[in-house]
């Protein structure tokens, strides 16, 4: 589902323009996920996620007093744009068993270099060439791993998850990603025909590096807590439909980052 998302952000670097002057960059950012999943034994699977990313970039320009501007020359960081395109496939080998009351789950995987890359955009800047800001991938394999405990209590279903994914060196543009990690902890239960959910989910990303170094405007990374709300229908043998809302409740980041009220997510398993 389509996320809005928000910039502000000053220009003053672009060896084209005299004066420096604000852009506001709005972003619509959609994933539409196919994941796959093949039992190998039991308590053992092989799953595969192939995602395809959307994102709609507009962008304003506003001087420092806060009013409509017109760079003198084209800007050479932004621009009105629709961008479709594949993201990183991701290959996991979930294991699950109970010990006792709970289920346990622990999900080595490994994401592959299939998303379109970028040169470093802050050094074609800082020469005044255009550039590309939005990564589609990482463009190297990085290790994956989940770990969940779920059980159930009275009318009650308790889950608590944590992933990580790593970035252990930079790609061919010498970009290497953030690690990133997160927590979450969710309580489900059956309302009539619907199943019923709410949790918190944690979620935090260390700083890019481009040749080995952390750029002042790139992603300095950002740690954030949502509210997550969702609910699910079964469909009989059509499968179940799920609707969520991330909802963010304290957000700390480090320089220009992207500030989204909502992220809702639609999901259809069979």
């Amino acid at each position: 589902m389509g996320t809005p998302l928000h910039i502000e952000h000053i220009e003053a670097d672009d060896p084209n323009n005299v004066a420096p002057y604000w852009h506001d960059q709005h972003l619509i950012v959609a994933e539409l996920s196919a994941h796959a999943v093949r039992g190998l034994a039991p308590g053992m699977a092989l799953s595969v996620t192939v995602p395809l990313r959307y994102v709609r970039d507009r962008i304003r320009f506003r001087d420092l007093a806060g009013q409509p501007y017109v760079p003198p020359f084209p800007d050479t960081h932004h621009r009105n744009e629709t961008l479709l395109r594949p993201g990183d496939v991701s290959l996991a080998l979930p294991l699950s068993r109970p010990v006792g009351a709970w289920t346990i789950g622990v999900s080595p995987g490994l994401s592959l270099p299939t998303g379109r890359t970028e040169p470093n955009p802050f050094e074609l800047g800082r020469l005044g060439l255009p550039h590309q800001h939005i990564q589609f991938g990482t463009g190297t394999f990085d290790p994956l791993l989940g770990i969940s405990a779920l059980r159930t209590a009275g009318a009650l279903t308790w889950i608590a998850s944590a992933d990580a994914r790593w970035s252990l060196y930079a790609n061919a543009h010498e970009y290497q990603a953030g690690d990133r990690f997160g927590l979450r902890l969710d309580a489900g239960r059956t309302l009539s025909a619907w199943n019923a959910h709410a949790g918190l989910a944690f979620a935090h990303e260390r700083a890019e590096h481009w040749n080995g170094r952390i750029e002042e405007e790139g992603n300095l990374g950002r740690t954030d807590l949502d509210l997550v709300v969702g609910a699910g229908r079964p469909l009989g043998a059509s499968g179940t439909w799920t609707l969520n809302a991330q909802i963010p409740m304290v957000s700390r980041s480090t320089g220009s980052q992207v500030r989204y009220p909502v992220i809702v997510s639609m999901t259809w398993s069979k």
